[in-house]
């Protein structure tokens, strides 16, 4: 019964994903398909399974060190083709995969302590079979793109829309990666392929199921929720690197959409000399767009131009108050607030820019106008600290 119905859920719905929901549904347990590399190929376990072990790996999209290490151990010395082990309170059941005499990977059950499989060896092989033959083909299928070459190919823009990179996807890794966000570092000053190499390892142990790849020159390695950024700004800063992080990726696909944010991040931290530390790639956000427009002087109104040339030739900061009286909405207690001026100065300073260069903050339509040639013209003076967050 139990061959009869796998075999009718392959034939009905012939990949790794569904095989697994259905030997699942089965055994009434969880299923991992690894690939020889402890990479998952396909995994399921019931809505609300909460073994962190579990959770960890199909976020990472591979197994822990550890469990990798000690499956790989076991099975080195097995004659059988399969074994079982206890750890953190469960027990893993695994058959190792099998196709034509050379080993694909792993079909591993994860078990309550004390619970029994329920299934017999022969159909835990016929299982095994399936899941084999299915894992071979769908790598076959796309045998030519490893993942690296995948998420390259997503940077590059070179996917339509997201059902084409899932696609291409299927047959690595990503088809069943979950990271929480993303982080770009670049080596400052000069890097040979040697320091890229112990970086990339430095990273893949470090971190794990960061899974780091080089793109133009710049590292890039996906973070989950167990990974400390203040390891990573340790290693930011004994490495001599300058990293951005993303905010929260919405599936992989969205890192084509997200990395430009924090490349120019990036960008903008080495033209500025600065290297060794970690951000996080939306603090930046306001300034990156100010400098995109930085060339763009038409942006800023006549007014406000003469107010920054009056504040050069006299070393005054009118320009300053217009654009902290703006985004604190025209509070004077605010702005007072902000700067750390007395109350007397700022009322000074702001009948001062009224009456003399015409700009009335008040009219609700000359608010964004003020506020952007304020802020663009800040920029371009170098008071780039107060565009990030």
């Amino acid at each position: 019964m139990f061959k009869e119905q796998l075999l009718n859920s392959f034939l009905k719905n012939n990949s790794l994903s569904s095989l697994a929901e259905a030997m699942s549904g089965l055994l009434g347990c969880p299923v991992i398909i690894v690939d020889d590399a402890f990479h998952i190929a396909a995994s399921f376990a019931a809505k609300g399974y909460d073994y962190e072990a579990y959770k960890m790996a199909v976020s990472h999209s591979e197994l822990s060190f550890e469990a990798a290490a000690e499956i790989s151990g076991r099975a080195e010395r097995t004659k059988s083709g399969s074994f079982a082990f206890e750890r953190d309170g469960k027990c893993y059941s695994v058959t190792l995969l099998d196709n034509g005499g050379v080993m694909t990977g792993y079909m591993i059950l994860v078990l309550e302590k004390g619970e029994t499989v329920k299934a017999d060896e022969e159909e835990l092989v016929f299982a095994a079979a399936l899941f084999s033959k299915q894992l071979c083909l769908e790598r076959r299928q796309t045998a030519a793109n490893t993942a690296e070459e995948v998420l390259i190919s997503l940077l590059d823009g070179e996917f339509s829309d997201e059902e084409h990179f899932r696609l291409q996807a299927s047959a690595t890794f990503l088809s069943n990666f979950h990271p929480e966000k993303f982080a770009v570092a670049e080596i400052s000053g000069d890097s040979s392929d040697i320091s890229n190499d112990f970086l990339r390892r430095n990273l893949e142990s470090g971190f794990h199921g960061s899974h780091p790849f080089f793109y133009r020159n710049r590292v890039v390695m996906f973070l989950h929720k167990d990974h400390n950024l203040k390891r990573l700004k340790e290693t930011a800063e004994s490495s001599n690197l300058s990293v951005a992080v993303s905010q929260r990726l919405d599936g992989v696909f969205s890192l084509g959409g997200m990395y430009p944010a924090a490349a120019e991040t990036l960008d903008y931290l080495r033209a500025a000399g600065k290297s060794g530390f970690l951000v996080q790639s939306c603090d930046y956000a306001r300034l990156i767009a100010l400098k995109k427009l930085d060339k763009q002087s038409e942006l800023i109104a006549p007014e406000i131009n003469a107010l920054c040339v009056y504040d050069c030739k006299n070393s005054s900061e009118l320009c300053l108050t217009l654009y902290t009286y703006l985004i604190c909405h025209r509070s004077l207690k605010q702005t007072c607030e902000k700067l750390y001026t007395h109350r007397n100065t700022v009322l000074y300073r702001i009948r001062k820019i009224k009456e003399d260069f015409g700009i009335i903050p008040e009219k609700p339509e000359n608010h964004f106008k003020y506020l952007l040639s304020c802020a663009l013209a800040l920029s371009k003076n170098g008071m780039d600290e107060l565009f990030i967050d």
